[in-house]
């Protein structure tokens, strides 16, 4: 099997619509999103779908990776 597909930025923004966020237009303006996600009362939901994510660590591209990796991090 070969992959072909990277979670790119867009599919992220994609995603966190579909988790029922209102995402900015740019991955870059993510971070106070996501931390005010993983702080919220849904904090440990919000972990695992990024720790989710970070199992697919190979398919993310690496800007989705670092976004994750660090918004974890804060927490």
């Amino acid at each position: 099997m070969m992959i072909t597909e990277l979670i790119d930025q867009q599919d992220f923004l994609a995603r966190l619509k579909a988790w029922g966020l209102t995402p900015p237009e740019r991955l870059a303006d993510c971070s106070p999103l996501l931390t005010d996600a993983l702080a919220g009362p849904d904090g440990d939901v919000w972990r695992e779908r990024l720790e989710a994510l970070l199992a697919q660590r190979a398919l993310l591209h690496p800007e989705v990776l670092a976004l994750v990796e660090e918004s974890l991090k804060q927490e």
